[in-house]
């Protein structure tokens, strides 16, 4: 909280109202929800049907493929919008569409998940007397399944529209600089360009407002919503009909999310001249006083990632025990930072941390400071249903038993707290990877991090600026990749068992 207050205290003036008055800003405010509606609209238009065919079917390879849909939400943003970039080239041009298009690339697997988890609980005895009374296909889901996953269905639409909403990476590089800015944008040119930290103040307390609304509308969406006891069994394929349903809506889902990803490394590896490797092997000997080392920029966001992930943990950790003590408080405290814009986050911490005994800014920590606390939320939602499965009464055993209290608490929750502090740090090595928003304000011009460098480089003319890019961009989503994979090992060895 200690940033968020500092930044109120220091920007909260009579400007700050007169900028909150602005017409332009309001405009702004417009324009991003028209943007995230439409977004919205897309990832329900593509994630329903994908939802459907991979929670309301038993086929081999459904793990596969629902994992892989997945991905895109895990992918730095920066690097799925160069994915569309070199993908569609100059057959679309940058604005509304294709930042729309990004969007639901990214969302989709929020789609899938929320809907798809109730869809797979739903009753279909109701279909198939449906269907025997003479009722055809869409009538049966307009009157009997999309009622039924009404409450998934908005609790999806308010994720995707707050993701959307609050873009940045995507809305930097594939937007057109006026009819897709959002608010988000707004804060980081206040910020880092302009120094206007009342309108950057006016444009964070706009955005709080409308993610706290759609928060609100989805709790209580959440709240309401009926809880299945069982989860139903798939059915199995029968029939050419629905097997041609599953094995077109799978392919269709595969190549909506290897596209944009081959596409990068099709980019990495070809010129003008045809197929090159010289992109790679030349990645050591890039140089552009502006724009600064690709070598450099992996090595200091290697070294920011381990440094927020000994952060995260330490931060998982004691959440964790607060979680374990029944501190509920903590918990719920502890999101905070997912309705809080990482720009906004950025200047909070940079103006906390920036004087007398607490200035840090000379020690590196700013950044990995900011990308723990944007990991934290992520951290309580693996966290809490594992260390709320742990018995307690292992703890008075293990005292009865004659171990100190210590040694006692161990015994108990060990194995759990530990492996939620893994994880901690696991996902936050892999949030700072792919972070853009606050490193683009907290870093210094001259030591970007992978992100920004990326940024940087799509913004230059010229081959081989956007091939290093795409480069860049390989190694990043290989290294984001690997640490989930890490994670989720860890996770189902040691968190959840």
């Amino acid at each position: 909280m200690y940033p968020l207050i500092r930044l109120t205290a220091t920007a909260w003036t009579a400007d700050t109202l007169n900028a909150l008055l602005d017409s332009t800003l309001w405009q702004v405010v417009l324009l991003a929800s028209a943007q995230a509606m439409l977004s919205v609209g897309l990832s329900l238009l593509i994630g329903i049907p994908i939802a459907r065919v991979l929670f309301t079917y038993q086929f081999l390879g459904r793990g596969f493929i629902l994992a892989l849909v997945t991905i895109p939400f895990v992918l730095p943003t920066v690097v799925v919008a160069l994915g569309f970039r070199s993908l569609f080239g100059d057959s679309i041009p940058n604005g509304l569409l294709l930042v729309v298009i990004a969007h639901a690339y990214i969302n989709i697997a929020v789609v899938i998940r929320l809907v798809g988890a109730q869809w797979s609980t739903l009753d279909r005895r109701m279909e198939v007397t449906a269907a025997t009374l003479g009722a055809g296909p869409m009538r049966i889901f307009s009157t009997i399944t999309l009622p039924a996953l009404r409450n998934s269905i908005m609790l999806a639409s308010a994720v995707v529209f707050i993701f959307s909403f609050s873009s940045l990476g995507i809305v930097v590089v594939l937007g057109d600089g006026s009819g897709t800015r959002t608010l988000e944008q707004v804060l980081l040119r206040s910020t880092s360009v302009l120094l206007d930290f009342p309108t950057a103040l006016a444009a964070a307390i706009l955005q709080l407002v409308v993610v706290g609304v759609v928060f609100v509308i989805s709790a209580r969406v959440s709240r309401n919503e009926p809880r299945a006891k069982i989860i139903l069994e798939r059915a199995r394929i029968r029939g050419p009909q629905a097997a041609f349903v599953v094995t077109a809506t799978c392919l269709v889902a595969v190549t909506l999310v290897l596209a944009p990803i081959a596409s990068i490394f099709g980019a990495s590896v070809s010129s003008s001249d045809g197929l090159t490797t010289g992109w790679w092997s030349g990645l050591a000997n890039f140089d552009n006083a502006r724009i600064g080392s690709p070598l450099e920029a992996l090595g200091r966001s290697v070294g920011l990632a381990l440094f927020t992930s000994v952060i995260a943990a330490i931060l998982g950790g004691a959440i964790a025990i607060a979680v374990m003590s029944r501190k509920g408080i903590v918990a719920t405290l502890a999101l905070i930072p997912l309705g809080v814009s990482a720009v906004t986050l950025g200047l909070g911490i940079l103006l906390a941390f920036s004087r007398g005994s607490l200035d840090l800014r000379g020690t590196g920590a700013l950044i990995p400071i900011t990308h723990a606390l944007i990991a934290v939320p992520i951290v309580v939602a693996v966290a809490t249903p594992s260390l709320r499965t742990v018995d307690p009464r292992r703890y008075f055993v293990a005292l009865s038993l004659g171990a100190g209290p210590l040694r006692a608490w161990w015994t108990a929750f060990g194995t759990a707290f530990s492996g939620v502090m893994l994880a901690a740090g696991g996902l936050a090595a892999a949030v700072s990877l792919g972070e853009f928003g606050a490193a683009t304000l907290l870093s210094r011009t001259d030591a970007p991090t992978v992100p920004v460098q990326i940024a940087r480089l799509l913004s230059k003319p010229g081959e081989s600026a956007f091939a290093t890019a795409a480069v860049l961009s390989v190694i990043l989503v290989v290294m984001t990749m690997s640490l989930l994979l890490v994670v989720d090992r860890i996770a189902s060895r040691r968190v959840f068992t």
